[in-house]
């Protein structure tokens, strides 16, 4: 080994450093190709069956992985990394000799350091005969160097299980300097509920090792046999190895990487789980992700705790952007209202009413002195080094890699449901020969929102008088619809149209996301306006549909203010937002008469109306599609953020659409601005 090379372990993180004007020929050494063999870029070769990654670019470094096939899970096997700044690799920068352990599933995470600013470089594994595909990576250029323009995408939420892959074959032909990945990279659960709409034919049925059957017949991961099964399975998918070959990926987890809407080691699938610790399924989960992912981080095993690993690290990119990944499952707090309390996951994490959230926020917070202890995503220490990152950053934009929305997404029970009669009465007063023009529509909704805003709820079902619709179509209709003409004909329609009375209220849609912890993202936003930090911008995944907006100040206040903005990336393979409420109208009763909010049928074809629903209660939702898979292209320049969503296509009798991408939308964020320009 060169002199100016060395090798450490820490963690599982092994090290060099690059030399220069080694020759990649000889006389059988580490650098000869066995037979003369040859490796191509994203196409793999033999003993490598989960191809190469590469990960976090910093100025001088970069982490490189593969996975060496065919160990026998005693011995060590030897493995040798070349790197250079040629395709053909007629010259290595590193050639080094590396061992793949059996306790760390012979994964090699190795990190390069003393490379070039801004540099391309290609690497490739070799063990025995077996030569890996080559694998391309870029660092990032200098710190505070001019630069004019980055590009890349950011992702999330790829379940094998369900719709296709077919974005990552776009993706990896795209000219990018890296990859933003947002978590939810595998899903822990095989053969649930929502794992059961078509899927390619090219992914077959996963199986776990081990795994715990839930009460619906799914199972979920829960050794660390169970979490690695899964990451090699969604890695011998030869477009996600072409990816990953072909761009450095910047990856953190979401919720799937362990369980669903977790929290610390808390699982969540039923009203009981949250006062379970699942200890030692949580660091399985964290070394399982440590293990396959490309990440400049450490795991320490010799602790007890589940907190054994930090995830959370920024990049900067020139003097053009600053990259802040946080963890938002980690150190989180229990949801606002837990489950346990709830009864389940509504009234805890879904449909919570607004009102009763905020009190219970303020009780938790008012136990611990006014501080953000038990009402917290980020956790006291993330917290303070956000906003320390955000301070100290000395570039013109901030960009935030943040696992779930801050945007507001809430609902008006009382107005939604006068809006649903007055669409229900019309036709009919038109049948009673009363047609409405527009202004007389708008009285009626506004008259029966004030019946409902008064009705009785204190049964289940609500009591509403009408003192102010009767009358009112009594005028316009010239006193043809008496009182005696109202009851018969008419009350009982509207009565039959009423929900249960807890629909009568204000609503937060998702508690899991930042919208469940109100506090704290009032308090970051306040941080960046007190900071007069600006043009931060949020790249989000989670929610399984494309979202771009404002971040308000405060969305309660009478006149929010906008303070950063957040751009969300549908899922790339997952089951869309609209589609998970299109199945609670279908199937829950108490939210049936709720139906036209999330869908119509026209001639036999569903018309999606959620998103039209989200709009019309969220101004500052400036683009929603709930109904979408997809990826997000970014070109960030000094003037603007540019970016677009690309909506793939459905699947196609087993197969993905080509070219995958069905449609675009572009929105735009400029420079000095919080608001987002639809294109």
């Amino acid at each position: 080994m060169d002199r100016r090379q060395f090798l450490k372990w820490s963690g599982f993180l092994t090290a060099s450093v690059a030399a220069g004007g080694l020759t990649a020929c000889g006389g059988g050494g580490a650098g000869s190709l066995p037979g003369g063999a040859g490796s191509t870029l994203g196409i793999n070769g033999s003993g490598f069956g989960q191809g190469v990654a590469s990960g976090d670019p910093k100025p001088d470094s970069i982490v490189l992985w593969t996975r060496v096939d065919g160990g026998d899970g005693r011995q060590n096997v030897k493995v040798t990394l070349q790197l250079s700044d040629r395709a053909d690799f007629s010259t290595l920068l590193v050639n080094v000799a590396l061992s793949a352990q059996p306790d760390w599933d012979y994964t090699i995470r190795h990190k390069v350091t003393g490379l070039g600013n801004a540099a391309t470089y290609y690497y490739r594994f070799l063990t025995g005969q077996a030569v890996s595909m080559t694998g391309r990576t870029k660092t990032a250029p200098a710190a505070g160097a001019p630069l004019s323009q980055l590009k890349f995408a950011f992702i999330s939420c790829q379940d094998w299980s369900v719709n296709h892959w077919g974005a990552f074959d776009e993706l990896a032909n795209q000219d990018l300097d890296f990859i933003v990945h947002l978590g939810d990279y595998i899903y822990e659960t095989v053969g649930a509920g929502f794992q059961s709409g078509g899927n390619e034919s090219r992914h077959p049925a996963l199986s776990l090792p081990n795994g715990t059957l839930r009460a619906d017949g799914a199972r979920y991961a829960t050794t660390l046999a169970d979490y690695r099964t899964l990451y090699k399975s969604y890695r011998n998918d030869a477009r996600l190895q072409k990816l990953h070959a072909s761009f450095p990926m910047i990856a953190i987890w979401d919720d799937h990487e362990f369980s669903d809407d977790c929290w610390q080691d808390r699982q969540e699938y039923s009203a009981t789980d949250d006062s379970s610790p699942q200890t030692a399924r949580r660091r399985s989960a964290s070394q399982a992700w440590f293990e396959n992912m490309p990440a400049d981080v450490q795991l320490d095993l010799n602790t007890p705790s589940f907190q054994n690993i930090q995830i959370y690290r920024s990049f900067a990119f020139g003097d053009l952007a600053t990259l802040v990944m946080t963890d938002e499952r980690l150190y989180r707090s229990d949801h606002i209202i837990p489950e346990t309390q709830a009864g389940g996951e509504i009234g805890s994490r879904y449909f919570v009413q607004k009102n009763t959230l905020a009190q219970v926020e303020a009780s938790k917070m008012a136990s611990t002195g006014g501080n953000l202890l038990n009402v917290s995503i980020l956790g006291e220490t993330q917290r303070a080094w956000w906003q320390s990152q955000m301070k100290s950053a000395a570039t013109t934009w901030k960009l935030w890699g943040n696992e779930v929305s801050l945007l507001r997404m809430g609902f008006d029970g009382t107005v939604a449901v006068a809006s649903l009669l007055t669409q229900g009465l019309v036709p009919q007063l038109a049948g009673l020969g009363l047609t409405l023009t527009q202004p007389q529509i708008a009285q009626l909704q506004s008259a029966l929102y004030l019946d409902l805003a008064a009705a009785n709820t204190s049964g289940s079902t609500p009591v509403v008088s009408y003192a102010n619709t009767q009358p009112l179509l009594s005028t316009l209709s010239g006193g043809a619809i008496s009182a005696g003409t109202f009851n018969a004909a008419i009350k009982p329609g509207l009565d039959a149209g009423l929900p249960p009375s807890m629909f009568f209220d204000k609503f937060i849609l998702n508690a899991d996301q930042w919208d469940g912890y109100n506090a704290e993202r009032k308090a970051l936003m306040a941080y960046l306006k007190t900071q007069a930090i600006g043009n931060v911008v949020a790249l989000t995944g989670d929610i399984h549909a494309f979202f771009a907006g404002p971040v308000m100040d405060d969305y309660d206040a009478a006149s929010p203010s906008p303070v950063m903005v957040d751009l969300v990336t549908a899922g790339v393979s997952s089951n869309s937002l609209f589609s998970y409420f299109k199945n609670v109208v279908d199937t829950v009763p108490a939210f049936s008469k709720a139906k036209p909010l999330i869908y119509t049928t026209v001639s036999g074809q569903v018309v999606n109306t959620f998103t039209n629903t989200l709009q019309s209660f969220n101004s500052w939702l400036k683009y929603v599609d709930s109904d979408a898979q997809g990826y997000a292209l970014v070109t960030l320049t000094p003037a603007k953020l540019s970016c677009a969503f690309h909506k793939v296509g459905a699947l196609n009798a087993g197969a993905a659409p080509s070219p995958a991408t069905a449609s675009v939308k572009t929105v735009e964020v400029a420079a000095g601005s919080a608001a987002v320009n639809v294109l």
